[in-house]
């Protein structure tokens, strides 16, 4: 069986955000597609995870949606858009 380790920060609210970050910039380049991303579980779970990737330097906090339901999965969701090329 594989293990998964995670490395989050010890308090979420410790993490330093910034209120100008703008959530999904529009990719300056036409040859490029967006690729959301989503992280869907428990709230404590998706914070830990957001966390998680935002001390690899993957996104900031800010940058990813607010939590929303899905009441179909009884689930919470956070979602963030990356640009890949077409290249």
């Amino acid at each position: 069986m594989t293990q998964t380790q995670l490395f989050v920060a010890t308090d979420i609210n410790e993490i330093q955000t910034s209120p100008t970050s703008q959530p999904n910039p529009v990719p300056a380049e036409p040859d490029r597609e967006p690729v959301p991303i989503l992280v869907i579980g428990e709230q404590l779970g998706i914070d830990k995870m957001v966390s998680a990737l935002y001390l690899r330097r993957f996104a900031a906090v800010l940058e990813w949606s607010q939590i929303l339901p899905i009441p179909t999965i009884g689930k919470l969701v956070r979602s963030l858009i990356r640009y890949v090329s077409l290249d």
